[in-house]
């Protein structure tokens, strides 16, 4: 899946950006959120930098993943913005060059677009099998009463498969959305 991915053509890829762009833009969830976590596009990923931009012209505050330091795998966010100063991380992926302590952990933001390489119906993806997400909202997915941050998956159409395997750890989303539309997750 991940050589599909980056089969992708660059104009292919940026009329999808555009496209996700429209279906995130147009949803209830996105309407009322404040605080957005992200990603910075790599290896084929569908590119949300339109939805980002967009955001910040809403008056919305966007955060990009930063790897924390540790033996855990974990990330928090940092704040972007189109100004930002970046950098690579041990992966060659891009995140802002700030402080920790600048950083905010997941639970304080509203949403969360995660990338992935495929995804089902039910909400579960699979990841690049680093387990940073899964960790880092492990605390999130525990809660009972709280319901933020809404978890929404970002991928192409054709990273859809009918069914995945779920371990304990698996962070489920509660949405998925792709180039053609928004799937509500079906638990």
């Amino acid at each position: 899946m991940r050589a599909l991915r980056r089969s992708v053509t660059p104009s292919e890829q940026h009329l999808a950006a555009i496209s996700l762009s429209r279906n995130i833009l147009k949803l209830q969830v996105f309407s009322g959120t404040r605080k957005i976590g992200a990603y910075l596009a790599s290896d084929g990923e569908i590119d949300p930098l339109y939805i980002m931009i967009e955001s910040i012209n809403r008056g919305k505050k966007c955060y990009v993943p930063v790897l924390a330091p540790g033996q855990k795998p974990r990330i928090r966010f940092g704040s972007f913005s189109m100004r930002s100063e970046m950098c690579f991380n041990q992966f060659g992926i891009l995140e802002p060059f700030v402080s920790q302590r600048s950083c905010v952990e997941p639970s304080k933001l509203d949403l969360i677009l995660l990338p992935l390489v495929a995804f089902d119906l039910t909400g579960c993806r699979i990841g690049m099998g680093g387990g940073y997400y899964d960790a880092s909202l492990a605390a999130v997915a525990s809660r009972k009463y709280w319901h933020k941050p809404r978890l929404l998956g970002l991928a192409h159409e054709f990273q859809r498969v009918e069914k995945l395997a779920a371990d304990e750890w698996d962070i489920p989303l509660d949405g998925i959305v792709t180039n053609r539309g928004f799937y509500e997750a079906k638990s």
